[in-house]
């Protein structure tokens, strides 16, 4: 009760607005983009080498799926797709980033 006493506006618009969606069983990712990207790209949030093997590898990225289900699909950055991303450390999101997409924008 304390919380909803704390949180009036974010309440109403719970109840009101047919636009504004709560999950009640919702998982955040990180704050670390490493961790965030495949957890939104993939459906896993990885805790262990085993998951981050398995949501890393090449072909997992929600692009191949939407793709293979006849879906226009299209990718757009704020960051450049060059070196940085695709041979730095920054490399094992480039797939989830372009893969299965049809259009790319950086």
């Amino acid at each position: 009760r304390e919380g909803i006493t704390h949180t009036q506006s974010f309440h109403k618009r719970m109840k009101r607005d047919p636009n504004f969606y709560v999950f009640q069983h919702h998982r955040t990712g990180s704050g670390n983009t490493i961790d965030a990207m495949p957890s939104l790209m993939t459906g896993c949030l990885p805790y262990t080498e085993k998951g981050m093997k398995y949501a890393h590898a090449k072909g997992r990225s929600i692009g191949y799926e939407f793709a293979k289900e006849g879906y226009a699909t299209a990718s757009f950055s704020s960051r450049s797709l060059d070196e940085t991303l695709t041979e730095g450390q920054w490399k094992i999101l480039y797939d989830m980033l372009v893969g299965g997409m049809e259009y790319v924008e950086d």
